[in-house]
């Protein structure tokens, strides 16, 4: 699953189901996971994928 601790500047991340893609161009300051209120990213009721 994509959650935002995980994501680096400039990797895109794309829906296989619509084409939607979302460009990372500032990452996540949490300390740790546990701050961080992100569970995981979606679109239409799938995980987004690390564009390749």
């Amino acid at each position: 699953m994509s959650v935002c601790g995980d994501m680096k500047v400039g990797q895109v991340y794309v829906c296989e189901h619509c084409g939607l893609e979302l460009k990372v161009v500032k990452e996540c300051d949490c300390e740790s996971e546990h701050e961080c209120s992100c569970s995981g990213m979606s679109c239409c009721s799938g995980e987004l994928k690390l564009k390749s």
